[in-house]
């Protein structure tokens, strides 16, 4: 018998994910799906309404509220919020209306995965 064999290196590892923190993220996006329609965040929205209610969730966690009304963790609000602007944004489903006075050339942006300027060793 030949030994197992898979060529899998380099592919996303979808188990990294922490699962417990993924299910209760999966959780508001049931309510969401039941209060607003099933893959209504994939519409045509600004990003900086995501922005706003992830910062709104945060401070509520922040100010020692856990739960919010609907009883999803304030915490799981604020990944689904940040899911749903980046699958808009990697969509191009998304209107931009961030402040433009920031999108300058002297902003620094960097790779999120080497933490380094582009262009850098």
């Amino acid at each position: 018998m030949s030994e197992f064999k898979k060529f899998d290196q380099g592919k996303e590892k979808f188990t990294m994910i922490p699962q417990l923190a993924l299910k209760e993220v999966a959780k508001v996006f049931t309510h969401g799906a039941d209060k607003y329609g099933e893959f209504n965040y994939s519409g045509k929205g600004n990003v900086l309404r995501y922005i706003d209610a992830l910062h709104r969730h945060t401070n509520q966690y922040l100010t020692g509220e856990d739960m919010d009304e609907s009883g999803a963790h304030h915490l799981a609000c604020v990944a689904a919020n940040a899911l749903m602007a980046l699958d808009a944004i990697l969509n191009k489903t998304i209107n931009d209306d961030r402040n433009k006075a920031y999108n300058k050339p002297l902003c620094v942006k960097y790779d999120l995965l080497s933490n380094k300027k582009p262009g850098t060793v």
